[in-house]
């Protein structure tokens, strides 16, 4: 069985119960457990646990049971058996134990049993009558029992008298349920990872990683999910947990090996020399801690060298370490690694010891090491980046090595969300160093900074930016780049665009974003014209990082800022190409860079997933760059990240929650909130409510067209034809479609694509049907291509043949919503639908997940195209199926992930 799950311990069965397993499995926690059901049950209990010395005290554990069920006047201040004037341990233990029938004996850590109270209990458990009571004793299963004990053991096991339940780590779906039981949210993998690599399964290490993350910034709970946003930071295990107690019970030498084994461990064979070079003691001495550590469970032996049994042990071993100690340790590792007296598998291990070293070790040497690991972690870990060119600035007496690794380290606290940090070293950069920084490394600390104050919610900060008011109290005024990038910031486009000249060598481009980014061509968002809009300017739309400010000169520091804006810069044109739909554009960006979608900074790593119809990498991508407060920092990716969230969920009968992310979005001031608007209306209108559709359609082509901006509007128009469709006023339909000609920039297949369907529904009599399937197969997104088919379908009645096409597209999507009403059209038209039994349970998924969201009948049937009075016979028949007793039972399961089809 696993630790911390079902004990199956029945109280009337075998009077002794031995729960057994290695060091750490979780014997405790199950024995807890194990405490809490029997009072829950009304039984008596009482709880003991032994250690090492009880194993030589005679009759200590007779005695213990004895002193705590004896009435008070008799109980003995010391609590020997022996004590009871002169009766045998086994009679008066056999004597006691009847008066109290039912007690549940839990015994825990029964391995440190005395000799004298083994033999009393075997005694009693081998009356011909048993005593009334149930034993539960925990053992851990390499420990060093006496050969009498064993004996004494075997004979009760072959008379039937014990039965003997071996427990196992927890399995993954133990460690999350463990995790979502102390924090009331389901562990996302983010977290769980971490967790079960941090506990090896064993309960009390899960709940105290758990709480040691609890509090931090780098979890943050969003949608009932728990999300580690920074997958370096490790959980605080004080040093004085219960997880620690074995160890120190063991005395302070053999604690100071393990402290310093658990500092040591990555470097294998040569621990035990490095050890006692550390503490200045023999290799004798080092061995026989590391042995008696061993008995003890804590640690273990093999063919790599000797490791701390649990990794949450070990950071609380760590968490104990004092400064000196901490730096000689490391120190030690350093030069053992310089010098190849030791080797190490795990690349970061190294310089973070030369962090951790600081003066110990040779000051010129660690600068190039950090910088090198450094430079070479810019993309793939940018959190231990930042810790190393943390450590290559403190190391750096060039002013302008200094300030270099100042920038650097600023980028990658930035590329993590570690805003407030970020911030606090470009405020030390600007302010100290801005005589010394080139112009594009000013630039882009500029243009960081003022990210970062967004990142915090430092609005002042950006407003004044905005008015070009000082950077800093004693720092230089803001750039024009960087005036025009807080605009963008502030939803100021037009004003953005008038601060820059337009650049005719470049093409336009279109809105970007993207971390870090510049100026990135001519972004078409600033309308200054009549009927058509698109006065364009040179915009830094997504304000992020590096300006694109002339080719970078010579120098280490200089390429290596060079490469940085390179990686920024392809980073923007990849996130741009998303947002606009060009997901072929954005996949060669990707090649010619030589990086992969998973390289990608969390927002366009999700704009990219969803694009390309990768939903379940999309949404796990936009709630954890949610989560880690990322889109923030990026102007258009602020609400489109949003939007691509709440269109997965909406597609997926999440109608309140897609709600939730427009809201706080909009709450935030996310910049051209106007991109949240089709979903926000689609919400709307599933759940039957067209006028409040129209509504919010028409605020969003009002605040858009009021701000001059061209992006996103023509989608805007689109949405306003099929609303003014559906409500039957065609006048305002052909309208609308004549606005989304305007609108769009048909030189895309996206913007062509809407004119086309925009046609269509207000001259379904002459437009070609097949156009905006055939325009949306161009577009290349599956999702666009089932909507294309979905429309012409509903407004034209044509085309119904490739119904089936959009259905599997749906289903591969996991869109249950849209998937439901592709289907009713289907029936409609009388196209068969496959998957009978697929079909029965993916409606009563959608069904229950409506339900959890709180929707009333009314709106169960718009959502479901059905009647009030079918939804009420489909409820009764999902109860009946389900054995869920009401709404709220069945939302409860739905929301906890417990939820089961009948």
């Amino acid at each position: 069985m696993n630790g911390g799950g079902h004990l199956p311990v029945d109280l009337d069965g075998p009077t002794l119960t031995v729960l057994t397993g290695p060091a750490g499995v979780g014997r405790t926690h199950a024995l807890r457990s194990l405490r809490e059901a029997a009072e829950r049950a009304g039984r008596p209990v009482l709880d003991l646990r032994l250690a090492p010395e009880c194993r030589h005290d005679a009759g200590y554990l007779a005695g213990r049971i004895l002193a705590a069920l004896a009435p008070i006047p008799t109980r003995l201040a010391a609590g020997r058996g022996r004590a009871l004037g002169g009766e045998p341990p086994s009679r008066a233990l056999s004597r006691v134990l009847r008066r109290h029938p039912g007690l549940v004996l839990l015994v825990d850590d029964a391995q440190w049993t005395d000799a004298e109270s083994a033999e009393a209990l075997r005694d009693v458990l081998h009356e011909a009558f048993p005593v009334p009571v149930r034993c539960v004793a925990t053992l851990r299963a390499d420990s060093g029992v006496g050969p009498e004990q064993l004996a004494a053991f075997d004979r009760l096991c072959q008379g039937g008298l014990v039965h003997i339940e071996r427990l196992r780590p927890l399995p993954r779906a133990g460690v999350d349920a463990l995790a979502r039981q102390a924090l009331q949210a389901t562990p996302h993998e983010s977290l769980s990872t971490h967790l079960r690599r941090l506990s090896r399964g064993v309960p009390a290490a899960v709940l105290a990683a758990v709480e040691g993350y609890r509090g931090s910034a780098a979890l943050r709970v969003v949608e009932r999910r728990a999300y580690l946003t920074d997958p370096t930071h490790a959980p605080r295990i004080p040093a004085e947990h219960d997880l620690t107690r074995p160890v120190r019970r063991l005395g302070p030498a053999a604690h100071a090996v393990a402290r310093a084994l658990a500092a040591l461990e990555p470097l294998g064979m040569a621990v035990p020399a490095l050890i006692g070079q550390a503490l200045a003691t023999t290799p004798e001495q080092v061995h026989r801690h590391l042995d008696a550590l061993r008995s003890e469970g804590s640690v273990r032996e093999d063919r790599h060298g000797w490791r701390i049994r649990v990794p949450a042990l070990a950071l609380a071993l760590r968490a104990g370490l004092r400064p000196y100690e901490r730096r000689r340790l490391a120190q030690v590792a350093v030069e053992a690694l310089w010098s190849g007296t030791a080797r190490c598998a795990d690349p970061e291990y190294l310089p973070d010891q030369v962090v951790a070293a600081g003066g110990l070790v040779d000051a010129g040497r660690a600068t190039v090491l950090l910088r090198q690991h450094a430079d070479d972690a810019a993309v793939r870990a940018p959190a231990a980046a930042a810790r190393w060119w943390a450590g290559a600035a403190d190391r750096s007496g060039d002013p302008a090595d200094r300030a270099e690794a100042l920038l650097a380290r600023a980028f990658a606290e930035f590329g993590v969300g570690r805003y407030a940090l970020a911030q606090a070293q470009l405020r030390h950069l600007l302010s100290g160093y801005a005589d010394t920084l080139p112009d594009a490394a000013r630039q882009e600390a500029e243009l960081l900074s003022l990210a970062s104050a967004r990142g915090t919610r430092t609005t002042e900060a950006v407003h004044a930016v905005a008015a070009g008011e000082e950077w800093l109290s004693d720092g230089p005024v803001p750039t024009r780049m960087t005036r025009a990038a807080a605009l963008c910031l502030l939803d100021r486009w037009a004003e953005a665009a008038s601060l820059l000249p337009s650049d005719s060598t470049r093409p336009d481009t279109g809105p970007v974003l993207g971390m870090p980014v510049a100026v990135t061509g001519q972004a078409r968002v600033g309308v200054t014209g009549q009927a058509r809009v698109g006065v364009t300017g040179r915009v830094p739309v997504g304000v992020t990082g590096q300006a694109r400010v002339g080719d970078a000169p010579t120098g280490d520091g200089l390429v290596r800022s060079a490469s940085r804006r390179r990686f920024a810069d392809t980073v923007a044109r990849v996130g741009r190409a998303a947002v606009v739909s060009e997901l072929d554009r954005a996949e060669h960006e990707l090649a010619e860079a030589g990086l992969t979608v998973a390289e990608l900074p969390t927002p366009e790593r999700c704009l990219i997933h969803w694009r390309a119809g990768r939903w379940d990498a999309a949404i796990d991508a936009a709630l954890l760059g949610i989560a880690a407060d990322l889109p923030v920092t990026r102007p258009v990716a602020h609400s489109t990240v949003h939007r691509a969230a709440a269109e997965i969920l909406l597609a997926r009968g999440w109608p309140m929650r897609a709600r939730a992310l427009l809201d706080a979005a909009r709450a935030d001031a996310a910049p051209l909130p106007h991109l949240l608007a089709p979903v926000a209306a689609e919400a709307e209108w599933i759940l039957g409510d067209v006028p409040a559709a129209a509504r919010v359609v028409g605020d969003a082509v009002a605040a858009a067209t009021g701000h001059g901006l061209v992006v996103g509007l023509d989608e805007l128009w689109l949405l306003a034809a099929e609303l003014a469709t559906e409500r039957g006023d065609s006048d305002a339909a052909r309208l609308a479609a004549a606005s989304a000609v305007t609108a769009a920039d048909q030189s895309t297949a996206l913007g062509a694509l809407r004119v086309a369907t925009a046609q269509l529904i207000v001259q379904s009599g002459r437009a070609r049907a097949d156009d905006p399937v055939a325009l949306a197969r161009v577009v290349g997104q599956p999702y666009e291509v089932a909507r294309a088919i979905e429309r012409v379908v509903r407004w034209t009645g044509r085309s119904v043949e490739l119904l089936g096409e959009a259905y599997d597209i749906l289903g591969d999507l996991g869109a249950i919503l849209h998937r439901s009403r592709v289907r009713q059209a289907m029936r409609d038209h009388g196209i068969p639908v496959p998957g009978r039994v697929r079909t029965l349970a993916e409606g009563e998924q959608l069904l229950a997940v409506l339900v959890a969201e709180g929707l009333s009948n009314r709106q169960l049937a718009a959502a479901t195209q059905t009647s009030a009075k079918s939804i009420e016979g489909r409820l009764t028949r999902l109860f009946g199926r389900t054995g869920y007793r009401s709404r709220v039972e069945l939302a409860a399961a739905v929301l906890t992930g417990d939820y089961r089809s009948g």
